[in-house]
């Protein structure tokens, strides 16, 4: 969706007044929404998410560090897989800036090129709030990526709330025409202020009614038998609700990894999503955010595997895990992933799609040290 934007200058702070153009009815256009790769067993898609480039970013440093996570995630798959094994798609989950300039932005599509053309991966593009704190306009960052060729980014002159919404259909042959394995659902989930009108008093976005009639649509086109993997940025009050019904109600769901912040979710039900409700009928197996620095908690709701993507890169804040923290919940983080010693909660996920109905998931901590770098991968 195309925004037309007034900014209003007011003491430290700026507020975004915006309309849409009607545009495209999505509901008459689903194949504008769609692009397809080729379904292949062990197909890798790695997340990255939150890096951050700012105005006080070295660009030279936060691209050595991307470029010892691509390398290492590229070796563990070969190591698992076998030499002929890569990643496939890598999803860029948001606040890939802020208060970034174009050159950041330049800079930062020249590398993803650099990497896709080196590691042979195709890499999908949603926005977080941040990114949308830039020093350019939006629909000039949009485009950036738009036009990168190795970039998965679609964004229509519509009526559907928000930027980044699209499905990458894993066909058979790779076109869209045959026969969908798995689908790959990527979501807008909204911004710290909307785009489309001002609501001062809703803190973070939430994935609307309308974005999750889409996605039923284009599902319903692939098929109800067809598995869907999604992603988005900021985390919606399903994980919440998780971790109060296991860590107030008692309930058993399977979970994994670390929560040590909130989930800076909006906080009022009138904004809650139905999004992982709906999908539940409609095969969803997971979904996977970012947004939240200190969080790359994973728990299995009902049926649906949601968790947070490890942070990547050490801009803005992330959390040091001390092995002798007397925290519950550090504690707890630390005995399901079995680290004894000090580590920062920086690193990647790589989601692996074993077959035509189950995926594999992993977490990667990878901190830079001068006496050999701290590298773990944990299995879900």
């Amino acid at each position: 969706m195309k925004k037309k934007a007034l900014f209003l200058l007011v003491p430290l702070m700026s507020v975004t007044l915006s309309g849409c153009a009607e545009g495209i009815k999505y509901e008459e256009h689903l194949d504008d929404y769609v692009r397809a790769m080729k379904y292949h067993e062990n197909f890798n898609i790695l997340q990255l998410t939150d890096i951050h480039w700012n105005a006080n970013t070295s660009t030279l440093s936060s691209k050595q560090y991307l470029n010892k996570t691509l390398a290492e995630a590229d070796a563990h798959i070969k190591a698992t897989y076998g030499n002929d094994a890569k990643i496939d798609l890598v999803e860029l989950t948001g606040d890939l800036f802020m208060l970034a300039n174009a050159y950041h932005v330049r800079t930062f599509v020249s590398f993803f090129e650099e990497q896709a053309t080196k590691y042979g991966f195709t890499y999908a593009v949603i926005w977080g709030n941040h990114d949308r704190h830039g020093l350019y306009n939006p629909n000039w960052l949009g485009a950036q990526f738009a036009n990168a060729a190795h970039c998965v980014y679609i964004e229509p002159d519509d009526n559907l709330y928000g930027r980044s919404n699209f499905v990458i259909n894993l066909t058979t042959d790779g076109t869209k025409e045959a026969a969908t394995k798995w689908q790959i659902v990527n979501i807008d989930s909204g911004a710290s202020f909307s785009e489309t009108a001002i609501s001062p008093f809703r803190d973070y976005d939430y994935i609307r009614d309308d974005q999750v009639d889409w996605w039923r649509k284009e599902h319903d086109k692939v098929g109800d038998g067809v598995p869907a993997i999604a992603y988005y940025h900021i985390p919606q009050d399903d994980n919440l609700k998780a971790w109060n019904a296991i860590h107030k109600d008692g309930a058993s769901y399977k979970h994994k990894f670390f929560k040590l912040e909130g989930f800076a979710d909006n906080g009022n039900e009138r904004y809650a999503s139905k999004f992982i409700k709906e999908g539940r009928n409609h095969n969803l197996k997971a979904a996977f955010m970012g947004h939240a620095h200190n969080v790359d908690w994973t728990v299995d709701y009902d049926g649906v595997v949601i968790g947070l993507g490890v942070k990547t890169t050490p801009e803005l804040y992330f959390a040091h895990v001390d092995a002798k923290t007397e925290d519950p919940d550090m504690k707890e983080g630390l005995l399901s992933v079995g680290i004894t010693e000090n580590f920062d909660l920086i690193g990647a996920s790589l989601v692996t799609i074993k077959n035509e109905t189950t995926f594999d998931l992993e977490h990667l901590y990878l901190n830079e040290r001068a006496d050999g770098d701290f590298i773990k991968w944990v299995k879900w």
